[in-house]
């Protein structure tokens, strides 16, 4: 027997051995990075990938990957096109800091006094004002753009005055400002044309003036150009189509469009503290506040995980990396840099998928930080004394937009203490394991960076911000409460399609002879109508952007097949209710009720949310 175990586990190591070897062998060369670059789109099939590696004294590489475009015939190289998306909100930000050190703004300026004329609704502006800053570091509470945003496509260029016109509907403030970040698109436009009013040119020549020519950045842009029309890589969705350009309502959040040679330079005088090649944009202290978050409760205690000027730190292979990210229909893209040994990147794909992003950023990230030191974990601390009084369960409740509430309402965290560590359970999920750095911000083990905070609110109420978003405790009755109501719900609609199969077979058969089945059916067509309504939303041409952001069949019909769902589960109530037990039987009559009730009490939560049964398009 030892004998045969010997041997089998000489044979799996023999298998094993070769795809181990596999795993571990990383780029070691510009050539092995382009070839692992090249095989990940090989297995796409389509689409090309730009690609900057830098350091604070040179572009190391820069270079397109991929076929060339079957139309022109071009293949990819350092001066073709992408778009960079919200890449953009870093110029937003840079822009705002030049403003600033020339003395004609300040980021602590509330956006009332700076532009009274864009109206944002605050019920708390007396006490809580709205201030640049909050726009920039998105802790101003807006919400996101809605589908009729999205789905704006007018090549005819809006204003920026035109755009924030368009979106005046995110923008007003859900909570009170400067407690949580939260990412909207409305708070940089904002902030562009706050920068627009005061330098008195347009965001777009401001930005091309100065931060595009002095980084010899000249020929990228917001707006669509002929030279950028010409070299742009041409976009594909995740089915391979290729997409057309879309001309975004508020350019300055996510319209840019530049090559890797030109984000290589931008790249670099983040590496540089603000200056590139002798020419100096910014001082040092002005992207150092760049970099660091200062709106937020959690900005007060040591948490190095935020969102700065359009600029936020993540945890990487060991590192900590700031930059941003960004995507547009067909484009996804992200820049990083590593301050200390002034070491940087930049990625794009010409593809809508995040897997293929992910893989090339990835290789890209191992590549250029091989042989470099790691920085040191930061030094655990003491568990505060009162960290017991924190523990409990913790709900999101930022959601990005608001139309989404409905479904992140129910995320819920239980944060707990073990020994020297919190342990934070989430459900159908594994536990994270946290340790505490100082005060109340902890960390991963294995991440050099506190990546979560506890703190207490100006209202009183205890918070968890961080990795996992933005939690307010809760008590566990209501959570446990609300659990045990969505899944009885759960259970309920389940069963109506479940009994279905039962007494179906048994009508057809004659067993239920004199018992009438439409007290049955109407909950039963409750049920259908709700995924229906799901379903409808891929009729017609087009992304589900312009399905839902403009008056289209897909929207007319999900927005009609919803009232449906709620109309049928009233009636399906009222018809149970009304029977007579006798005549459809006790079982039947009470199970139909109960499923009627579960659809109404599910359609009533939709709709307060506004999930469903209102025009997405308005």
């Amino acid at each position: 027997m030892e004998k045969v175990r010997a041997a089998l586990l000489l044979a799996a190591l023999a298998v094993c051995a070769p795809l181990q070897a596999q795993d571990e062998k990383k780029p070691a060369s510009i050539a092995e990075l382009r070839a692992a670059i090249e095989e990940e789109l090989r297995e796409v099939g389509y689409g090309s990938a730009g690609v900057a590696l830098v350091s604070r004294e040179k572009t190391i590489w820069a270079d397109g990957v991929g076929a060339a475009d079957a139309e022109s015939g071009r293949r990819p190289d350092a001066n073709t096109y992408w778009r960079v998306g919200s890449i953009s909100k870093s110029f937003v930000g840079l822009a705002a800091l030049i403003l600033e050190e020339r003395g004609k703004l300040r980021l602590t300026d509330p956006v009332a006094a700076l532009a009274p004329e864009v109206a944002i609704r605050n019920r708390r502006r007396d006490e809580n004002p709205v201030r640049l800053a909050h726009l920039l570091e998105h802790t101003a509470g807006l919400d996101d753009l809605h589908f009729k945003d999205y789905a704006h496509n007018d090549p005819a260029p809006l204003s920026l005055r035109q755009g924030l016109e368009h979106i005046r509907d995110s923008l007003y403030c859900r909570w009170p400002p400067g407690l949580h970040s939260s990412y909207s698109n409305a708070g940089p436009a904002v902030a562009a044309y706050i920068v627009q009013k005061t330098d008195g040119r347009s965001y777009e020549q401001f930005v091309a003036d100065e931060i595009l020519e002095p980084l010899q950045m000249t020929g990228a842009g917001l707006l669509l150009t002929d030279e950028i029309k010409a070299g742009l890589a041409p976009g594909y969705d995740g089915g391979g189509k290729r997409v057309p350009y879309r001309h975004i309502v508020v350019r300055p959040s996510g319209a840019l469009n530049a090559t890797p040679a030109q984000m290589a330079n931008f790249v670099r005088m983040l590496l540089n503290r603000g200056e590139l090649d002798g020419r100096r944009l910014v001082s040092p202290q002005a992207v150092e506040r760049m970099e660091r978050p200062q709106t937020t409760l959690a900005a007060r205690l040591p948490l190095d995980l935020g969102y700065g000027l359009g600029n936020f730190s993540k945890p990487a292979n060991g590192f900590v990396f700031h930059g941003h990210n960004g995507g547009m229909t067909g484009y996804l893209a992200e820049y990083g840099y590593l301050p200390e040994p002034g070491l940087g990147y930049f990625v794009t794909v010409s593809v809508s998928s995040g897997r293929l992003l992910s893989r090339v950023r990835n290789l890209v990230r191992e590549y250029l930080v091989r042989g470099v030191e790691k920085p040191e974990q930061p030094s655990s601390g003491e568990m505060p004394a009162d960290i017991d009084r924190w523990a409990g369960y913790y709900r999101s409740i930022t959601p990005r937009n608001e139309y989404g509430r409905y479904i992140e309402r129910l995320d819920v965290d239980r944060i707990r203490r073990v020994d020297d560590r919190l342990i934070v359970s989430r459900l159908f999920a594994s536990d994270i394991e946290f340790y505490p750095v100082a005060g109340r911000a902890f960390k991963r083990r294995s991440r050099p960076m506190t990546t979560l905070a506890l703190v207490q609110g100006p209202d009183g109420e205890k918070y968890a911000q961080g990795e996992r978003g933005n939690r307010r405790k809760v008590s566990a009755a209501v959570v446990w409460f609300e659990r045990a109501a969505v899944g009885l719900v759960a259970l309920l609609l389940l069963s109506g399609p479940a009994w279905a199969l039962v007494w179906v077979p048994l009508k057809l058969l004659g067993k239920l002879k004199g018992r009438p089945v439409a007290v049955r059916i109407w909950p039963l067509t409750a049920i259908a109508a709700l995924p229906a309504a799901v379903a409808v939303l891929g009729v017609g041409a087009g992304d589900i952007v312009d399905r839902l952001g403009k008056p289209s069949a897909a929207g007319v019909g999900f927005v009609a097949f919803s009232w449906l769902f709620a109309l049928l589960a009233a009636w399906g109530l009222i018809r149970a209710l009304r029977s007579d037990p006798r005549q459809v039987g006790r079982f039947a009559r009470g199970h139909s009720a109960a499923v009627a009730s579960a659809c109404l009490i599910a359609a009533i939560y939709l709709l307060s949310y506004r999930a469903i049964g209102f025009p997405p398009w308005l």
